[in-house]
């Protein structure tokens, strides 16, 4: 009777009892026994203040990168650390200039220490043409190629882009840990070419601004002010446009003009997949080096966009404007006229001639009347000593 009820009692634990998975991972192994769990998040640390941006704070949305820190792994995942919780730390809606940290998070349950060498960040889907966050992030280098590894006997491989960066080395069984992985920018599609403010023949300014977008998208309904000037204006992927403008006045201080972009850009590196599917590698935004071998990150569960960085509508603003330096014909006349009085010969290697057809013509009206008194003088000579031929002195020969 004893035995009996023993048996029961076991076999009351074993069904209800947590399922333990052995780690049989030795680096060429299959990863479905992998018990290194790991995942990445998204942060900002606190709302975004960027030179020369403004935009609304209403429309920024991201986790505070000191909370994420101070978090744990399970924080973000569940089914024992294998699935990636959407919509926690995942998205970034912020302007151009935000830097957007990358916080690695880890747990070693494998009974053992291993050694992490390598953690490569995924930055697009193995078809990067449906999403690749090198388009919104200013990523200086990365890589474009393929992570293989094994899963429940298949072999698995995941394309695309990613960022590589070192491990975390040994780690003894146990550990876990919240690890700053990286910090980016969000991009600004605009840029401000070249700005000319040049003084006018009426005593005001002519306004030259080359606007240049400098990335692959279009960019729809961009609205240029300067004080009472307004301009709105679309842009092609990577066209130039040049805002022209006048003011009737010279001011000291010719102030800022600014760019609104209501273009709202957004880009997703990751795709989940069906809950308890761990094959589907475009669900999984990070993996490491194990012991040798590829072992991924917890998968994102249910199938939706994540791992997502938003640009929202904002106001750029640019430096403020100053008078480009032109030269005046009033002042090539002066140089001419100065050189002259002082005896030296026009055309010396001292006066710079003027390059347009204006300055021109004060040079050879110069020349002009130079001749003509040069001419003047000689006929006056000639005249004169016709008529006085006894004041010449002769000479005979012998």
């Amino acid at each position: 009777m004893f035995r009996k009820i023993l048996k029961m009692i076991l076999y009351f634990f074993i069904i209800f009892a947590t399922p333990v998975y052995a780690d049989n991972f030795d680096g060429n192994g299959d990863t479905s026994s992998n018990q290194y769990s790991q995942t990445i998040a998204f942060g900002v640390n606190g709302y975004p203040e960027i030179e020369n941006i403004r935009y609304n704070k209403g429309d920024f949305l991201a986790e505070n990168t000191e909370s994420i820190l101070n978090s744990n792994l399970e924080s973000f995942t569940d089914f024992d650390n294998t699935r990636r919780i959407p919509m926690v730390a995942d998205h970034i809606d912020a302007p151009p200039g935000t830097q957007v940290d990358i916080v690695y998070l880890y747990r070693n349950s494998t009974g053992h220490s291993v050694d992490i060498s390598e953690i490569d960040w995924v930055l697009s889907r193995n078809i990067k043409e449906n999403g690749d966050l090198t388009q919104i992030l200013d990523i200086p280098e990365f890589v474009d190629g393929n992570l293989g590894f094994k899963y429940s006997a298949q072999n698995l491989i995941k394309s695309g882009i990613y960022r590589e960066y070192a491990g975390l080395g040994n780690i003894s069984n146990g550990g876990s840990g919240a690890y700053s992985l990286d910090s980016v920018s969000i991009k600004n599609p605009l840029s401000i070419d070249d700005i000319q403010a040049t003084a006018n023949g009426s005593g005001g300014v002519d306004f030259k601004i080359y606007i240049q977008n400098t990335s692959n998208e279009y960019l729809n309904n961009l609205k240029f002010t300067y004080g009472s000037f307004e301009k709105t204006f679309n842009l092609a992927a990577n066209q130039e446009h040049i805002v022209e403008f006048s003011i009737p006045e010279i001011s000291e201080k010719l102030g800022s003009f600014e760019i609104y972009n209501p273009n709202v850009k957004q880009v997703c590196a990751i795709y989940g997949s069906p809950y308890y599917t761990y094959t589907q590698t475009d669900a999984i935004p990070v993996y490491a080096y194990r012991d040798g071998g590829i072992i991924p990150g917890a998968s994102v569960q249910p199938e939706r966009e994540s791992f997502c960085i938003k640009r929202i509508p904002y106001t750029m603003i640019s430096q403020p404007m100053v008078l480009s330096e032109t030269k005046h014909i009033e002042n090539i006349e002066a140089s001419v006229v100065e050189e002259e009085e002082t005896g030296d010969v026009l055309g010396t290697s001292d006066i710079v001639l003027p390059k347009t057809g204006r300055g021109v013509w004060p040079l050879l009206g110069l020349l002009v009347v130079d001749v003509l008194l040069w001419y003047s003088w000689y006929i006056l000579r000639r005249n004169y000593e016709s008529k006085n031929t006894n004041s010449r002195i002769c000479t005979k020969s012998k």
